[in-house]
């Protein structure tokens, strides 16, 4: 990042909003809010960025619970620039408008793999190999 780069970040905004924006993204990022999701995602837009850098989403979660997933698939869209529409501020008002899938419509949440919400599949089956017993057999 250069000199001028940085200037103008701490110049735009109140050291605060400037703390946090560099510790969830290692960036000097400014720009105008566009939305916020349902999760607490705060999402903005920058005109003077480079192209492919001028959206961007500052999670709500902290630095070591950030996680892809947590974003939803109406705001994914609009980061990757599939869509120019901005999203509307709950799901179902955001199908209806831009006539998605019924299945945008569904309350989003995260990946919950690796925690204690994952899903966690069981067999009814009595197992056809048995576990090691690690007993030791005497000697005759």
């Amino acid at each position: 990042m250069s000199l001028a780069r940085f200037l103008k970040f701490t110049l735009r905004q109140s050291p605060r909003q400037n703390f946090e924006i560099f510790r969830k993204l290692d960036d000097a990022k400014w720009g105008k809010l566009v939305g916020v999701d349902e999760l607490g995602n705060r999402y903005y837009y920058n005109p003077e960025e480079r192209y492919g850098r001028e959206r961007w989403c500052l999670p709500a979660a902290s630095k070591n619970g950030l996680d892809a997933s947590q974003v939803p698939p109406r705001w994914h869209s609009w980061l990757h620039r599939v869509t120019d529409e901005v999203p509307k501020a709950t799901a179902a008002e955001d199908a209806l408008a831009m006539q998605r899938p019924k299945w945008m419509a569904y309350p989003h949440y995260e990946n919950y793999t690796g925690t204690r919400k994952a899903n966690v599949t069981y067999n009814t089956m009595r197992p056809k190999v048995g576990a090691w017993d690690h007993s030791v057999a005497d000697r005759l």
